[in-house]
């Protein structure tokens, strides 16, 4: 089977929005990028790697772990519409299946992205609250639309079932992890980030 990891960067201009009461735009953009090269760094050991940016040092970060950067087609227009326009080109590179993987999941590891390819045609990553999608695999890529967003997991669940199939859950630690206030980046230290990302960490702590 020829499975593709893809990894969507939010543009960092509004990377960690949520952070700016805890950290200032520079370093916000520090963290997401150093999160991104932990995230590449472990699925590049699993599988191909599209990194799907439209920022420079994204690029620069998916080179340098090993991964492709793909032009992100629509930037402006949301991360379904990024995705679709990927998709496309995904199913045209005659790789069986894609694994949608979040940047922001510090804490990740190649055991947890390959427990996620190919079990099912369609499984699902749920984030810790349990509502949202931190990994989606769809064999093929083009099985079912994403729904990223609002209770992406139960609009995932839905289309998987409206193309006969019944989405596998896999629930692992590591990948329920995403960073979006300063309490999931406590959690993520705690149980244990990246090397970018602790050294991020690190840098921020020293200077307060």
């Amino acid at each position: 089977m020829r499975a593709l990891i893809v990894i969507p960067a939010k543009p960092l201009a509004r990377a960690k929005a949520r952070l700016a009461t805890f950290l200032d735009g520079e370093e916000r953009q520090a963290l997401a990028l150093a999160m991104l090269r932990d995230v590449v760094s472990a699925a590049t050991q699993v599988a191909p790697v599209w990194v799907v940016c439209s920022d420079e040092e994204a690029v620069a970060v998916a080179r340098e772990r090993g991964a492709e950067a793909v032009p992100d087609k629509t930037p402006e227009a949301g991360l379904n519409a990024s995705l679709s326009a990927t998709t496309a080109d995904v199913t045209g590179a005659g790789y069986d299946g894609a694994l949608v993987l979040a940047s922001d999941l510090p804490c990740v590891r190649p055991e947890d992205v390959a427990a996620l390819l190919g079990p099912a045609q369609a499984v699902i990553a749920p984030s810790a609250g349990g509502d949202g999608t931190n990994a989606l695999w769809r064999s093929p890529a083009d099985l079912f639309p994403t729904a990223f967003g609002e209770k992406s997991r139960s609009a995932h669940e839905r289309l998987a079932a409206e193309s006969g199939l019944a989405a596998l859950i896999v629930r692992r630690p590591r990948l329920e992890l995403d960073v979006d206030d300063p309490g999931d980046l406590t959690r993520a230290v705690e149980l244990g980030t990246g090397p970018a990302t602790a050294a991020i960490v690190r840098s921020v702590e020293a200077r307060r």
